[in-house]
């Protein structure tokens, strides 16, 4: 994805709340992978499905927006376990 979030349609599209749609046909499947950008051009891949009717379920939208912010929030821990590491080593001397 070098085109990072500037990738439009038919490839991709945006749904809502900063989640989008990686956007796939091979023969008569119709594929999609749900994914969301995190700091900068980093990009989270967070489910995927077989499409079977015109519109993204809301269960794949919502479990894509679960694990967002399950996925933040596991960030934001790391980086403050990082944080207090280096806070707590004895100064050098």
């Amino acid at each position: 994805m070098e085109e990072g979030n500037s990738l439009r349609e038919p490839y991709s599209k945006p749904l809502e709340d900063g989640i989008f749609e990686l956007r796939c046909k091979v023969g008569k499947d119709i594929t999609r992978t749900l994914y969301f950008f995190y700091i900068g051009k980093k990009i989270i891949m967070t489910n995927g499905f077989v499409k079977k009717t015109q519109r993204t379920p809301r269960s794949e939208i919502d479990l894509a927006k679960a694990r967002r912010e399950d996925y933040i929030k596991r960030e934001e821990a790391i980086k403050n376990e990082n944080l207090r590491g280096v806070q707590e080593r004895p100064a050098e001397k």
